[in-house]
């Protein structure tokens, strides 16, 4: 069982360097995809992933950094040559805007099922809406649970679990510090948080915004977790490694001290989170990495 990064940045606004939220879990021939942020189709072939070989698609939340991808990975698996089934899995109103990026393809797909006689992407797409209240749900030999999550306005948002014979890696998706997600991670091998520096966070240059600053800054305080919390989360879910992702700002954080205010509350392994990353779940790591 493995954990691939496959972008790390938070927020809309693009990078040259770094894309958007994005992770894999592989398990034997399960290829689970959580998040398709700006870059994820490209980033699955640099972590050597056929995209035909994705089995599944998890989306956290339908903040356009989280799921702005989703279209164009189920083509490019489609292009790759998948004529199997694909699930996708996440909250309301997933279903509808799932279909919707199909269907602006319609029609280069439509063309290609006569011209190339390829299977109809159409019907190949499983789309699975979660509220974050279920039970376990069995995908192959892995168990998914999900949970609610706190990053207002967004609601549902969700965390996810992927427990297997090898170990378990959970997602936090975009939340504040959230009991709910202690709870889901409890005991996990890997919880892959998001994270900000509150201290960082600077408007944009003038003259390239469209925003209201003081209201964009009060949504990042309030909807996401910083660096000096995140620690305890981790310590509270009594996790085997903490892994630090969808970092805010992405263009500092690299830089700054993310490392003492978290080992304040946690002890354990940490690792600051970057692209095409991999890493092997269920060995706990016996020293902190950057």
């Amino acid at each position: 069982m493995e954990l691939i990064l496959l972008g790390t940045k938070g927020g809309p606004r693009l990078s040259a360097t770094h894309c958007g939220p994005g992770q894999v879990v592989i398990d034997g021939d399960r290829v689970v995809l959580i998040d398709a942020g700006q870059g994820v189709p490209q980033q699955l072939l640099r972590a050597d992933i056929d995209p035909a070989d994705v089995t599944d698609v998890l989306i956290t939340h339908h903040h356009s950094d989280h799921n702005v991808s989703l279209g164009s990975v189920l083509m490019a698996a489609w292009a790759h040559g998948r004529s199997a089934p694909i699930t996708v899995w996440g909250p309301p109103p997933l279903s509808r805007l799932a279909h919707h990026a199909i269907d602006a393809n319609s029609y280069d797909i439509d063309i290609r099922i006569i011209d190339e006689g390829r299977h109809d992407l159409r019907s190949m797409i499983e789309v699975v809406e979660l509220e974050g209240t279920e039970r376990e749900v069995v995908i192959g030999h892995l168990r998914l649970s999900a949970a609610l999550v706190d990053h207002p306005p967004v609601y549902p948002a969700l965390g996810y679990r992927l427990d297997g014979p090898a170990g378990s890696v959970v997602v936090s998706g975009d939340t504040a510090a959230s009991d709910s997600l202690v709870a889901l991670a409890e005991g996990c091998d890997i919880l892959v948080h998001e994270v900000i520096n509150t201290a960082l966070i600077a408007p944009h240059h003038a003259g390239s915004v469209n925003t209201d600053w003081k209201k964009l800054r009060a949504h990042l305080v309030k909807s996401h977790t910083d660096v000096t919390e995140v620690g305890s989360v981790a310590a509270r879910a009594r996790v085997g490694t903490l892994v630090l992702s969808h970092k805010v700002p992405g263009a500092t954080f690299d830089g700054s001290d993310w490392e003492t205010p978290i080992r304040a509350h946690y002890s354990g392994t940490v690792i600051l989170g970057q692209d095409l990353m991999r890493i092997p779940v269920g060995a706990r790591m016996p020293a902190a990495q950057s």
